[in-house]
């Protein structure tokens, strides 16, 4: 999707979603079939390579040859998606660090389609015969100033190892990330019936508010609305409205950092935070000390936390930030991810971040001694660290 996507944000997005397109419903014309003809300059090639999703959701890659500077790709989809295209020398090996530079993203339909340009600079690659790519360099062509401009950030954040240092750097991406949003609601505004809005959104999503998410989504026409994408969107919504304040705190039970027993319904009876955060999180680390803080000031008046990290698959460093930060006094859990359920499109009912609607970290989800959610903080949902202060602070006051 927009290289913005891939970098590190003001939250701390996590895995949700895969990067390419769900499978959708089938166009209304019933035509599946695309046709890609390609002309290269520059640089000799060999062979292209293009990346796609397609019928019944399927992960497509297809390698043809390049002869004398011309290739033809074919294949199916059920309607626009996102492709990455690279193209490759006999026997050359592109290091991982170095094949985003030498992909080019398209949005394709099924339909036929040209691409003209160097193989190698990929930036003078054109698509034509796709009505949503136009749609989606539109897109591109306002966001790529602002990528511009966030690289010289990128590049200290990426290179500072002393985490306070790199936590002052990261709060500088926020009034680019915000520039983002702002151009790309707006595309979203224009363009309601784009396959680039309805992509765009499973990222924006963290990124909005619930009231401009159904905004979006209402707008959809039913054809958008009958894909999978639209349908997960939905699902998404319910799972964020399950998470906030006035809900029922959905229950579950996992083994702690200590290889115990930990069940949400053993802490009925106390106010308990639940404070979703992981080892790679910058602004999670950042907000350990506060946390330390309110649990020493309120654990005597019924005040318990429960740190709920996304280090599935990175369990040492899980367990190392724990003991760094000195967040073992209160319990800690892993969230329950599974990678391959998600690329899967299978629910997860042991992944607590589905269960609670996080889609960005650091998020906290304060539940009173029924059970009912009282606060939500961190996220574009909820409020504020120095809202969930004041509460606290009305809720022992006594």
């Amino acid at each position: 999707m927009l290289k913005i996507m891939k970098t590190i944000k003001i939250f701390c997005t996590i895995i949700v979603l895969p990067l390419l397109q769900h499978a959708f419903a089938q166009t209304a014309n019933g035509n599946k079939a695309f046709t890609i003809k390609g002309t290269l300059t520059g640089t000799h090639v060999d062979s292209v390579t293009l990346y796609y999703e397609g019928d019944g959701g399927q992960y497509m890659h297809e390698t043809n040859p390049v002869l004398n500077n011309e290739f033809t790709l074919t294949g199916n989809i059920p309607h626009p998606v996102s492709a990455r295209v690279m193209f490759k020398k006999t026997g050359e090996v592109i290091p991982r660090n170095l094949q985003e530079g030498r992909m080019r993203e398209f949005y394709i339909e099924p339909t036929a389609m040209t691409i003209a340009g160097d193989a190698v600079d990929v930036k003078t690659l054109s698509l034509t015969g796709s009505k949503t790519d136009i749609e989606y360099q539109e897109l591109n062509g306002k966001v790529a100033p602002i990528r511009e401009e966030m690289k010289p950030i990128e590049v200290a954040f990426m290179n500072e190892k002393d985490h306070e240092k790199a936590a002052a750097i990261h709060d500088q991406f926020e009034p680019y990330n915000d520039r983002i949003k702002k151009v790309t609601y707006q595309f979203f505004t224009v363009h309601p019936n784009s396959y680039v809005t309805l992509d765009m959104m499973k990222y924006f999503v963290s990124r909005m508010s619930l009231d401009s998410i159904k905004r979006v989504y209402n707008a959809f026409n039913d054809q958008l609305k009958a894909t999978t994408d639209a349908q997960e969107l939905v699902k998404r919504m319910e799972k964020i409205e399950a998470g906030l304040p006035g809900a029922i705190a959905p229950l579950f039970t996992k083994t702690d950092i200590n290889g115990k027993p930990l069940s949400l319904a053993d802490f009925k009876g106390k106010y308990v935070m639940l404070d979703f955060w992981a080892s790679w999180c910058v602004p999670c680390r950042k907000s350990n000390p506060h946390m330390i803080e309110l649990y020493n000031k309120y654990k005597s008046k019924g005040f318990d936390v429960i740190g709920i990290a996304d280090d599935d698959v990175k369990v040492a460093a899980w367990n190392a930030a724990v003991a760094q930060d000195k967040v073992g006094i209160w319990h800690n859990v892993l969230r329950g991810l599974k990678i391959d359920m998600i690329r899967n499109h299978i629910p997860n009912p042991d992944d607590l971040d589905q269960q609670y609607g996080i889609a960005s970290i650091p998020t906290k989800i304060l539940i009173g001694p029924d059970g009912k959610i009282l606060g939500r903080y961190g996220d574009t949902y909820g409020g504020t660290e120095e809202d969930m202060d004041k509460l606290l602070v009305e809720i022992f006051k006594f």
